[in-house]
């Protein structure tokens, strides 16, 4: 099935679908957000959240605060940034104390040693400027040794400490790749919310819906979806056909129709984008057993195009 752009794959989903789309693709502000429940932080959040990859690579800080204003506006309020995303936190620190109240905001630890966690959380609330992050994850926790990140002396230690100091509110870990790692240490019921690859593509290599998501369940984990659109490890600069972005209708759909799913984190790069994906959420379409069947198509074949292009699938 040759690869097909947005307006070409639309002409096959559904009507209903598509009139959704069509009519709501530019939502007003007075249009709200859906939102659901965070596993068991109790807090509601919206359905869509902002991955701040591409904002920090690829915008300029002009740019990155219209995006952000965007976002506010469209009840787009959930905020994924990290250290290592470029101006990512940099540009958050010169918009944020605007609208602090408003934002469930979301950094990253990329380490499984408790001082070096400390050591980057105290410059991600630095360089952000705010005194507390809502949820702070280990990043992409299949680098590293559950035994170590769970031990003494490791990254949990660290995150617990953080969270006297009243740094941050809630610890959860995120991941690419290796879901047989993130399922040993949420198993461990330590960490309250897990963010992982969730998209109609990588479910036939990764497969972190049946590896992780029941476990996440057991424990009352709330499940975040990344990776929605399948961005691929060449960088966030440089937009490609590794993307989902030509199905972002049927991507968006599809990890929030996971069950507990909360929160779908996009990354974009235009306001015109957000404001695509943000009408997506809104709909509350669930996927059609049309869909289902068409999706399921599109997945295998470009997983087997793809490969495991995050790392290990094991």
């Amino acid at each position: 099935m040759p690869e097909m752009k947005r307006r070409g794959f639309l002409k096959w989903i559904s009507s209903t679908a598509l009139a959704c789309l069509v009519e709501g693709t530019f939502a007003t502000p007075k249009d709200p957000m859906p939102k659901r429940v965070l596993g068991r932080t109790g807090v509601e959040v919206p359905v869509l959240g902002l991955g701040f990859g591409p904002i920090g690579t690829g915008l300029s800080e002009k740019e990155a605060i219209a995006m952000m204003e965007a976002s506010i506006e469209l009840g787009v309020t959930y905020w994924d940034a990290a250290p290592n995303y470029g101006r990512a936190q940099e540009y958050i620190g010169k918009f944020l104390p605007k609208v602090r109240d408003k934002v469930f905001l979301v950094s990253k630890t990329a380490t499984d040693d408790a001082k070096r966690a400390l050591e980057i959380l105290e410059q991600s609330l630095r360089t952000m400027r705010t005194e507390r992050i809502d949820l702070v994850h280990v990043h992409n926790i299949g680098d590293f040794n559950p035994d170590r990140v769970l031990g003494k002396g490791g990254v949990l230690e660290g995150l617990r400490e953080a969270q006297k100091r009243g740094w941050v509110r809630f610890i959860g870990v995120s991941g690419h790749y290796r879901p047989s790692v993130m399922a040993k240490v949420i198993d461990s019921g330590e960490f309250d919310v897990v963010m992982c690859v969730l998209n109609f593509v990588d479910r036939f290599t990764y497969d972190f819906e049946n590896k992780v998501l029941p476990i996440a369940r057991k424990h009352k984990v709330g499940i975040v979806a990344m990776k929605v659109m399948a961005a691929p490890q060449k960088g966030y600069g440089n937009p490609n056909p590794g993307k989902l972005a030509d199905y972002a209708d049927l991507a968006i759909r599809y990890a929030l129709g996971l069950p507990d799913v909360a929160c779908a984190v996009v990354g974009v790069f235009t306001v015109d984008e957000l404001k695509q994906d943000a009408a997506i959420a809104k709909s509350r379409k669930a996927l059609t057993k049309f869909e289902l069947r068409k999706i399921a198509e599109v997945g295998k074949e470009l997983s087997r195009k793809w490969g495991a292009h995050f790392g290990d699938p094991n």
